[in-house]
Formats: C-alpha cells, sequence, structure tokens
C-alpha cells in the first residue's frame, strides 16, 4: 500500500468570506468508486480483444524467449545486456504473490490499459500476468491487458470519485467532469499529432496522488499536467484567471507552465461574454508551504517536469456556465494540447509568471488506507 499522508492537492488559496462568491469548493482530494462519469461523451479507451490478446502474447514471448537463455559457467552478459532477473514477493490488501521469478527485458511494458480500461504503472511481467500498482497504490497482479511502453505526455484529471468532486458550479457542475472531459479532449488532439498520451485517470473513481506521480515518472514522459478548475471566486476580472503551479525546482516546468498560460488564456479570451475572475497574484506561479516546499503532491512528487493548470473557476457561475459547453471543452483541449506541442518541438519561453508566487499550506490528499479500489479486470 503506498499512503500519501502529507500530500496536499488543489485545496486553492484561501480568501477572505466577504470575497467569496456563487458556487462551493469541497477540498481537492483524490478518492472515489468504480461508477463511470455522468454526463461525459467519453468512456475508457480500450482496444478489441484479440488486439489485446496479440499484444499480451509477444510481450509474454519475449518474456519466456529471455527465460529460456543462458550462459556457458563462467561466462557473463555484456554490460549492455538488458535482461534482469528478479525474485519478488508481492503483497496485496488480499493475497500475497510469492516467489515469482520474472525476467525483465528493456522492451517490457511500463504500463498498461487494463480489461476494464484503467491506465496502471507495471511493476513486473510474470508468465501468468503482470504485477501492477493499482490506483490505490496496492501491488496486485492483472492477467491480461493493452501494453503501455512509453508515453511522452501525461495528462492528470483531477479529483475523482464520491467523496471528491473538487470545486463544483452553481449549475451542478462537479469539477471532477469538467477535469476529465478536457483531459480526453486534450489527449485526442495530441494523439491526433502523433504525441503518446496516457491519462491518469479515465473514469470516476479513487486514485491518489503518489500513484499518479509515479505513472508519469513510471512511463518516462516528458510532460506531466494536472488539470483542474478553481475555487472559490476571487474579484471580478476582464480577462480569465487561469492560474499554473509550477515546480520550484525545476526550469523546464516553469518553461512549461509559461507555455501552457500563453495558449489557454489566448484561447479563453475568444468568449468574451463570460465575467471572469481572477486573483490578484494569478498567473504562473510557484506555491510554497511554511516549510519551503511545493505543496502541492502533483507538483512536488513528480522527477517528470510538472505543473498544476487551473483553469478558470468553477465557482464563478459565469464560468460555470462556459465549462458545461462542448465548445469550451474543444476549445480548452485544443489549447493544452497546442501548448504541449510547442513545448515539446519549440524553445518558446511563454509568458505570465508572477513572482514571488504564494505561500499556503493546502489541504491533505487522499491516503492509501482512505481509497476505494476501482476493478482491474
Amino acid at each position: 500500500m503506498d499512503g500519501n499522508t502529507g500530500d496536499e492537492d488543489g485545496a486553492h488559496h484561501p480568501l477572505p468570506e466577504s470575497k467569496r462568491h456563487e458556487g462551493s469548493h469541497t477540498g481537492q482530494r483524490d478518492e472515489g468508486d468504480p461508477d463511470a462519469v455522468q454526463g461525459s461523451e467519453h468512456t475508457p479507451s480500450i482496444r478489441p480483444r484479440r488486439d489485446i490478446v496479440n499484444r499480451r502474447f509477444l510481450a509474454l514471448s519475449a518474456v519466456l524467449l529471455a527465460a529460456c537463455t543462458s550462459l556457458p559457467v563462467g561466462q557473463t552478459a555484456p554490460s549492455s545486456s538488458s535482461v534482469i532477473t528478479t525474485t519478488t514477493v508481492v503483497t496485496t490488501t488480499t493475497s500475497t504473490i510469492a516467489d515469482t521469478t520474472t525476467t525483465v527485458l528493456s522492451s517490457t511494458p511500463l504500463g498498461l490499459i487494463t480489461p476494464t480500461g484503467i491506465p496502471v504503472a507495471v511493476r513486473l511481467v510474470s508468465p501468468d500476468g503482470y504485477i501492477v500498482w493499482s490506483p490505490c497504490g496496492n501491488l496486485t497482479r492483472v492477467t491480461d491487458g493493452e501494453p503501455i511502453y512509453g508515453a511522452r505526455v501525461v495528462l492528470d484529471p483531477g479529483h475523482g470519485g464520491n467523496r471528491d468532486i473538487g470545486s463544483q458550479g452553481r449549475n451542478g457542475l462537479p469539477e471532477k467532469v469538467a477535469n476529465l472531459r478536457v483531459a480526453f479532449e486534450a489527449q485526442a488532439q495530441l494523439e491526433a499529432r502523433g504525441i503518446p498520451t496516457v491519462l491518469t485517470r479515465t473514469a470516476d473513481y479513487a486514485t491518489t496522488i503518489p500513484v499518479r506521480a509515479r505513472l508519469a515518472d513510471h512511463l518516462g514522459a516528458e510532460v506531466l499536467v494536472s488539470i483542474h478548475h478553481n475555487g472559490p471566486t476571487p474579484g471580478p476580472s476582464p480577462t480569465p484567471g487561469t492560474e499554473i503551479f509550477y515546480q520550484s525546482f525545476s526550469a523546464e516546468s516553469r518553461r512549461l507552465g509559461g507555455v501552457l498560460y500563453e495558449h489557454v488564456v489566448d484561447a479563453l479570451s475568444q468568449f468574451s461574454d463570460v465575467q471572469w475572475a481572477k486573483a490578484p497574484d494569478g498567473g504562473v506561479i510557484t506555491v510554497l508551504n511554511e516549510d519551503g516546499r511545493d505543496t502541492y503532491g502533483m507538483v512536488r512528487r513528480p522527477r517528470t517536469p510538472a505543473v498544476l493548470l487551473e483553469m478558470g473557476y468553477m465557482s464563478n457561475p459565469s464560468e460555470a456556465e462556459l465549462f458545461a459547453t462542448v465548445e469550451y471543452v474543444e476549445v480548452a483541449g485544443r489549447a493544452i494540447a497546442d501548448a504541449i506541442e510547442a513545448y515539446l518541438s519549440t524553445d518558446a519561453p511563454g509568458t505570465g509568471w508572477y513572482e514571488p508566487g504564494r505561500t499556503f499550506r493546502a489541504a491533505p490528499g487522499l491516503s492509501g488506507a482512505e481509497c476505494v479500489e476501482t476493478p482491474l479486470e
């Protein structure tokens, strides 16, 4: 089990009560259940069964072939060998997987889309399946799925599940739903351009911050963007109040934030009839706790260049109405994809930084002990 005590996720800057407007924000945690997102056009992407079986067969064949390869006595493998033999005992909440000897190749899948459409990081491949980290951080066995050999981009739709909806608009739109819709659109846009992209969450279920961050690092991603919609509402503004929190220790994260800000604000500004809200220190900023560390787990934990993107204010009624439209989802998803493509393919510096940043301790995120597992197959 991988708990995350002390991992904060998305409880935004506090505002005086007199400055809070319509809408609600319940605190940003990552927990939930296996129910599908309601009202979304998107469902988890699962390849036809025959394709999954073919991919599984190829991966397993490579493992078995390597396991059968031996060297003469006294001869050692060259330093470039990609064969590693390990013996592991894996404990889950329900069972123990004992004494599994597995040969791991450099071409071994790093991740898996399970038969129920859940993306997971693969710890080991064995003849009878994959040992993976579950969305709640437990090591468990999955017998089948679509292998993932890496990704350039990982998108994290914030929140998920019955207990963690994120902020909610007066129109009833939960942030967790808007986050997922925008993430699916951005993923589709990126993959249409040949940029392999994986989501940390593909439906309405719980997954912890360490698991989300680990997936990006494990897949060797070049970019991690955690997608959110903000609250509570600050004062009115003639321009969108987009905020991007970047890693204080990473120049690449800072540049990624600047490029995203430039594209997202430009795209949202076309909605001229929206009454925007913006914090006085809004922009591309660091958010540190009193210990001087990045306060948000999705920013602090990954080695991958990562940012937390607040598109706008779900708690602002005018913005919430916009966020509920198909047009917004398409525009927002395209803007994120355009920004990521520009970040990956150019040296664009971006814009929108605000110094010296913000000091704030966010609320704790979902712990592994609280997390409710979702079926993987």
